[in-house]
This record gives C-alpha cells, structure tokens and sequence, in this order.
C-alpha cells in the first residue's frame, strides 16, 4: 500500500519546527514517516504568524536606545501584548539564553541579534526544505511570493527589505486572486460555511468556526472590497481548507477544521494540542 500523504495546517507545521522536543516526537508518531507536504499559502502563514515577529523583535533588539538584550525584552513585553508576541518573547529568551548570552552585558547585544539572523535564516530554510511543496495556491498571495533571501554579514539589510515588502499589503493585494478563489471558483462552500455558521450554538468548540464563516459572510455580502490581507488573515483556515488537495490527509489542531473539512469531502485528522501532550492529557 502506498503511504498515506499529510497536508500540515500552520498549527501542525509550527511545532514540527519549533515545538518541543516532546510534542515533536508525538507528532512524528502519528505522521508516521510518510511525505509530509505543505503549500505556498501555509508557508505564508509560518512566516506571518512566527518569523514575522521574530523579525519584529530583531528591530528592537537592534535599537541603538536599547543597549542590553534585557531592556529590549522588556521594553517588547511592555509594547507588544498579544499572545503571538508573548509566545515570541519567551521563545527568543530561551534561544538567547541557550547561547550564553548575558542580558545585562551590552557587549552581548551585538552577537544576540546575528545569533537571532542567523535561526531566522535557518528556519525558513528549513519550513521551505523539510516538506514538500504541492506547487500550487489558488489564491496567488501576493505575501506569499515575497522572497526571504538572506545574507550575511548584510542580515539588516535583508531582514528590513522582507519586511518592507511583506508588510505592504496594499502591494501584496493587488497581485493576489483571494477574491476570485472566494467569490468564485469557491462560492458554494464558502455559502454553505456561511449558513452553517449561522445555525451552530457558539461554544468553546464551535467558537472558531463561527468567526470564519462570520467572516465570509461579511465578504459574500460585501463582496471583493473586503478581501483585505486583514481579512484573510482571519478566514486563514478555511483557505487551506478548501484549497487543500483532496487526496492527502489536512492535519491540524484547530477545531474549525473539523467543521471546515467534512461538508467538502477533505480527509482530515485533529491532534491534540502541545500543551495537552507536554502536560501527558493525550498521545503516547
């Protein structure tokens, strides 16, 4: 029999690279060493949910008004309060810390920021060489095709022209085709999401869901106007859903896709979260 082909969701993606080493192995077990495949889209989301934001911390890092490691975390903990930016705080503390680094010597800031350029440098490479891609995003993101070529010892430059181009989402809408992908080519399942959306009870369960669907509403009703690279930030899911290829298993944590893949036909399998394995709750 062949093996069975994963998709990976941005929630299974994340820990396959960045987890610990226990969630990791919880998810190899499961994914039992078949091909593992993301898409140009999920890519996207990597970059926008976790390397985004490291980039984000290595500006302020590298403020001259900043002149040791601990008042840059600091001053970010007092910025930034949102759970991606929190989860990002501790995640380069322990990095910065695992190189012995001192966060209180100012010499030690220098070779804190070309350690932090340097693991962006390799996770990228890594999310873009440890899987497969599927070669295809019906949506054309335009954040998606922005490249992240970095080079040293020019890792400023690199990291700031990224941003620059990442961040411009006015650019990166005009090349994209998220409206035709929802309005069109997708138009019956997004209704359906729609009104599902509307009968469901809102639960912790559902809670998810029902903002996507909410969302896509609004777009149905509002039509290619509202599809903003704000907006679809926030109907994420169901973009990889229905884009996902149909002969592969979607893998994620997030509970919207067991609402978002049936009523389309898309295999699909919820892992527990990592704090629920770390904390022995599931998995082996």
């Amino acid at each position: 029999m062949k093996a069975e082909k994963h998709f990976l969701d941005t929630s299974v993606l994340i820990p396959l690279l960045t987890g610990t080493g226990v969630y990791k192995r919880y998810l190899k077990s499961q994914l039992a060493d078949a091909p593992l495949y993301v898409s140009n889209y999920v890519l996207m989301e990597f970059r926008r949910t976790r390397l985004a934001s490291l980039i984000e911390f290595y500006f302020v890092l590298d403020l001259p008004t900043l002149r040791t490691i601990g008042e840059a975390l600091r001053f970010w903990s007092n910025q930034f309060k949102s759970s991606r930016h929190v989860a990002v705080e501790g995640f380069v503390a322990t990095l910065l810390d695992g190189h012995k680094l001192d966060r209180s010597l100012s010499q030690d800031k220098r070779r804190a920021l070309r350690v932090l350029a340097d693991y962006i440098r390799r996770l990228e490479r890594k999310a873009a060489g440890e899987f497969r891609n599927v070669g295809a995003d019906s949506t054309r993101c335009g954040r998606a095709a922005v490249p992240l070529e970095m080079t040293f010892p020019e890792a400023r430059e690199s990291l700031k022209s990224f941003q620059e181009s990442f961040d411009d989402l006015e650019a990166c809408r005009s090349r994209c085709r998220i409206g035709q992908f929802v309005l069109e080519r997708s138009r019956a399942e997004v209704q359906g999401y729609a009104e599902e959306g509307e009968k469901l009870p809102t639960n912790a369960d559902t809670r998810g869901f029902k903002e996507i669907a909410q969302n896509l509403a609004e777009i149905l009703l509002k039509g290619p106007q509202a599809c903003s690279c704000s907006c679809c930030a926030r109907i994420g899911d169901a973009v990889i859903a229905l884009d996902a290829p149909r002969e592969m298993r979607l893998e994620h944590t997030d509970n919207s896709f067991n609402y978002l893949c049936p009523p389309i036909g898309q295999p699909h399998q919820q892992h527990p979260s990592e704090t629920a394995v770390v904390r022995g709750q599931s998995g082996p």
